[in-house]
């Protein structure tokens, strides 16, 4: 909660619930507490700089003195390279936890690979609670969760074998996009707040999902073939959560991809689920409001050649009018 402000957690469960990366039942907190805490030797508090150690932390055991070795790791980092001030946007705040939390997890896998070639230590992997908890969650979430470690990891790697200078280069200069980390040879530079049409009323927020956000929606709908292909031709996203009236709530949410062709395939998935979603075995129509099973109206249409724009909102002529 103090991560995305008062209410924005909340907020984004919405906006995540009608976007459909999560379940009706979902609920988001529950499940990133669940991440952080379920079966943890430590964790660091990227809101405070600080670090903790559960009641079961023992000092003299190799795998809580890796994960001490992580944690402060991350406490050093985030004091040499503080966060911004001003938040800079989910898919910018996931691209600096990937970078910091991928160079922690190098320094752990360091520290396991000296104790084995002094000690003989083989680290034990049986922690049935954490992955039948990890299993339980919603694609979305678990997508996030190995993103920092996994991609970071990865990103971590392939910077430090460009020298020393290039690696502290990466921090004092960071990555602004998750499409930064997953292809390190991509520009870091966030690109422009894509210019949103007018919606009823003030926003509650708007936010970009990124690449990452980008692939793993399309994971959601079960094509992960498809989920790589269409997520790296991402080039910019936004979108755009706002009350329709004092009971009901809308999104709209624009992507644009690098080429027309893959714009077609986005837009191709966007028709399917919004069919699905209206009972319907034909894909939706495009620009034209489909009613779903949940008395909501869904819309894909194309802003331009290389841009779609998905919306679920609660009034047929809201959709009408964010053609």
């Amino acid at each position: 909660r103090s991560h995305f402000g008062p209410g924005g957690v909340y907020y984004r469960e919405e906006v995540y619930k009608l976007l459909g990366l999560l379940l009706p039942d979902d609920a988001l907190v529950q499940q990133l507490t669940a991440v952080r805490s379920v079966g943890a030797r430590a964790w660091f508090d990227d809101d405070t700089g600080e670090a903790w150690v559960t009641d079961k932390f023992r000092i003299e055991n190799i795998p809580d003195q890796a994960a001490l070795l992580r944690i402060v790791t991350r406490i050093l980092l985030d004091q040499n390279f503080p966060p911004l001030k001003e938040y800079p946007g989910d898919d910018a705040s996931r691209a600096r936890e990937a970078l910091h939390q991928g160079a922690a997890s190098a320094s752990e896998t360091k520290y396991y690979a000296e104790k084995a070639r002094t000690e003989g230590f083989t680290p034990m992997t049986d922690n049935s609670e954490a992955e039948m908890m990890f299993q339980s969650l919603t694609p979305f979430i678990q997508g996030i969760t190995t993103f920092s470690a996994v991609e970071g990891a990865a990103f971590v790697g392939a910077i430090k074998g460009g020298g020393q200078e290039k690696f502290h280069e990466a921090f004092r200069n960071p990555p602004m996009t998750t499409s930064a980390i997953i292809e390190p040879s991509e520009g870091r530079e966030k690109p422009p707040v894509l210019e949103m049409p007018a919606v009823p009323g003030d926003p509650f927020m708007s936010d970009s999902a990124g690449e990452l956000g980008l692939k793993l929606w399309v994971f959601t709908l079960g094509d992960p073939g498809a989920s790589l292909d269409i997520s790296s031709s991402w080039k910019n996203d936004r979108y755009v959560f706002f009350p329709e009236d004092e009971m009901t709530s809308g999104v709209v949410w624009d992507v644009v991809l690098d080429s027309k062709e893959a714009a077609d395939k986005f837009q191709e998935m966007a028709q399917g689920m919004a069919a699905a979603l209206a009972g319907k075995e034909d894909a939706a129509p495009l620009a034209v409001p489909v009613e779903t099973l949940e008395k909501r109206f869904l819309q894909v249409s194309r802003v331009a050649p290389d841009r779609v724009r998905f919306l679920n909102v609660a009034k047929k002529e809201t959709a009408e009018k964010l053609k």
